[in-house]
């Protein structure tokens, strides 16, 4: 005869029973977060790095980029331009010895201007991409706009 009373040997089994019931569904939302983990990190690691291209502005100029690391086709200099304005925007590199001024333009009323540039070519890793927005206030006087620069990274 055993020494557990009924009441002891059959809460053992319910216990028992029920452990092994919840098992089952335990076992199951692990292994369906592991799944979703792994899923989430390989779409993450395929991805671009989130600074790789984007847009950043200081005071009345942005800096605009589309490509990842190190490689820029296009670069943007925006400038939000006033009425009565005359503007133009640089675009440099600090490293690279590349740098170019975007075209001249007037406006009559408010507005942003954006200019273009295409380097088409690698900077080196670590080096600032800059756009600077230039107010033409006759003569040969200009005024600073604003000054933006970011990392280039791989």
């Amino acid at each position: 005869m055993s020494d557990m009373s009924d009441m002891e040997r059959h809460g053992n089994e319910i216990g028992d029973s029920m452990r092994k019931t919840w098992r089952k569904p335990a076992r199951l939302v692990v292994s369906t977060l592991i799944s979703l983990g792994l899923a989430g990190g390989l779409v993450a690691a395929m991805s671009s790095p989130a600074a790789a291209a984007g847009r950043w502005c200081d005071g009345d100029v942005c800096l605009k980029t589309y490509d990842v690391g190190t490689w820029h086709g296009r670069v943007e200099v925006q400038i939000w331009a006033r009425p009565n304005m005359t503007v133009h925007g640089r675009v440099w590199n600090s490293r690279a010895g590349w740098g170019v001024n975007t075209q001249v333009e007037s406006f009559t009323g408010y507005r942003t201007y954006i200019g273009y540039t295409y380097p088409k070519r690698n900077f080196p890793a670590g080096s600032q991409l800059c756009a600077q927005g230039w107010w033409h206030r006759g003569g040969s006087h200009y005024t600073s706009l604003g000054l933006r620069c970011v990392t280039v990274t791989r």
